[in-house]
């Protein structure tokens, strides 16, 4: 096969369908063909002498005190056809003298697929309200149903109290038996609050060792009551986590009542101190703040 003319080449080169740019060792760019000039709505001319890090709008601490580019991307370069951003994929390819052609490959469709997936998972994952493993309400749904009931005692001076459970054996659990195991204990224990819970309590589990109730109509000792009642049951809980071995969960409760002043956030923080005072005490403590 006849290798095209050094002319022939060039003009290949000029009109390819991606992007094309050729650099020194600095990032300094130094040619670059008419796609570039089309996508960017400028002449070659306004683009060589540029950084390519400039080129790119590469955003990066290391990428500033360069031209050239820490990683091949997506970088934004430009604006697409129909004025939205347009997205490449640097492939770049050494030449002589420390010189180098880098290749823009334009993947706008997939990156704005991509970044409207994850939009829609994030807007997911607010509206949702259940924890995956327990079942219960989530901290987001736990924060959102408490702050209903905090402006309703603000303005009635209703009672209102908050109980943080610790599950202070759970790592252990999970360490020895694997994070299955774990699991167990808290459907176990989650089951166990279902049943110990009234229809307008809000249960919920705010990360992999604690629960937390909001008991509205309910003062600190009702609370502690309860508290109490739950660690005296969970002494005589045992749950299977293989076919050999079962376990205990071993809890400690920080309780709290609303008083003037208090927001969410407050009553929150209050309950948990206490549930991390109860853990210093022992197992099934309770600790009222």
């Amino acid at each position: 096969m006849e290798t095209p003319s050094q002319q022939t080449q060039q003009q290949i080169l000029a009109q390819a369908p991606m992007a094309i740019v050729v650099t020194d060792d600095t990032g300094l760019i130094l040619w670059c063909n008419d796609t570039l000039s089309q996508w960017l709505g400028k002449t070659p001319g306004n683009c060589v002498g540029r950084n390519e890090t400039a080129l790119l709008h590469c955003p990066g601490k290391g990428e500033r005190l360069s031209g050239v580019p820490v990683h091949n991307g997506p970088h934004l370069l430009g604006q697409s056809d129909n004025g939205g951003k347009r997205w490449v994929l640097r492939q770049p390819t050494p030449l002589a003298d420390g010189q180098q052609a880098v290749f823009y490959l334009d993947i706008s469709e997939e990156e704005n697929l991509r970044q409207e997936r994850t939009q829609l998972a994030q807007q997911l994952e607010q509206h949702n309200t259940v924890d995956a493993i327990s079942g219960l309400l989530n901290g987001q749904a736990i924060n959102k149903g408490l702050e209903p009931l905090v402006s309703r005692s603000r303005r009635y001076q209703n009672p209102l109290s908050v109980v943080t459970m610790a599950i202070t054996n759970l790592q252990g659990v999970s360490d020895s038996a694997g994070q299955v195991a774990a699991d167990r204990v808290i459907v176990g224990v989650s089951q166990l609050l279902r049943d110990q819970m009234r229809w307008a309590d809000l249960v919920g589990r705010l990360d992999s060792g604690q629960f937390i109730f909001v008991l509205p109509e309910t003062d600190r000792d009702a609370a502690i009551a309860l508290a109490n009642k739950i660690a005296t049951q969970l002494t005589n809980m045992t749950i299977p986590i293989d076919d050999s071995n079962q376990v205990t969960p071993q809890a400690c409760f920080g309780v709290t009542a609303w008083s003037k002043g208090d927001d969410s956030r407050l009553l929150l923080q209050r309950s948990d101190e206490a549930a991390q005072a109860a853990t210093q005490r022992g197992a099934f403590s309770v600790e009222a703040a």
